[in-house]
């Protein structure tokens, strides 16, 4: 693609378009290039205006910018979605239970963040082949060291879309995972990983 050309003007120079296609990617593209403030500016997610406020995370060791309107997922509706007895233990969600945080944190693993975060690939492809892996990248908030990477899964009736994440802070991990219905995976990427590259630490 050369500078300057947005994916949806090669399709209409193409003449392998639909409207609804050319919205999509324009509506993709858009957002991929709002420059958003996320404490200061109300911001458009699935036809509703959301705020961010600072949520203190594992009794305010780190602190991350996330939706205000997100709650802790009650214990009934977390055991029915994350089977797993290793389900994290904060499980942040909005009240539809569609779109989540969850966050674990880890003390003294002797385990870089790249070696770290190839090996969270690794589980999530062997547990599910069908996964499609796509993006990968780093966040370094202040004083520390992150790698992401985002995947689509699959269950009966839906599309997954997903972003791991670890942070390293001193002795300390952060990691993570947010998931969304696929469908609004172009509305919380560039959110997302907004956020992860603001994270503070508040105790070393």
């Amino acid at each position: 693609m050369r500078a300057g050309t947005h994916g949806w003007e090669l399709l209409m120079k193409e003449g392998k378009y639909t409207d609804e296609k050319i919205l999509m990617l324009k509506r993709s593209f858009q957002r991929a290039e709002a420059d958003y403030d996320l404490l200061a500016d109300e911001i458009p997610v699935r036809g509703k205006l959301l705020r961010f406020r600072w949520f203190p995370l594992f009794e305010g060791r780190f602190c991350m910018l996330l939706p205000d309107h997100f709650e802790q997922m009650p214990e009934k509706i977390a055991k029915v979605r994350y089977i797993s007895m290793h389900r994290p233990p904060i499980l942040l969600s909005n009240p539809g239970y569609d779109e989540n945080f969850g966050f674990h944190l880890l003390q003294d693993v002797d385990m870089g963040v790249d070696e770290l975060i190839g090996r969270m690939q690794e589980a999530v492809s062997a547990l599910a082949p069908e996964t499609v892996l796509y993006e990968k990248g780093e966040v370094n908030p202040e004083g520390m060291a992150g790698r992401w990477f985002e995947y689509k899964s699959f269950t009966l009736d839906e599309e997954t879309y997903n972003v791991q994440f670890v942070i390293r802070a001193g002795g300390y991990l952060l990691a993570g995972t947010f998931n969304c219905r696929m469908v609004f995976y172009d509305e919380w990427k560039p959110l997302v990983l907004k956020a992860l590259a603001q994270i503070k630490v508040l105790t070393n």
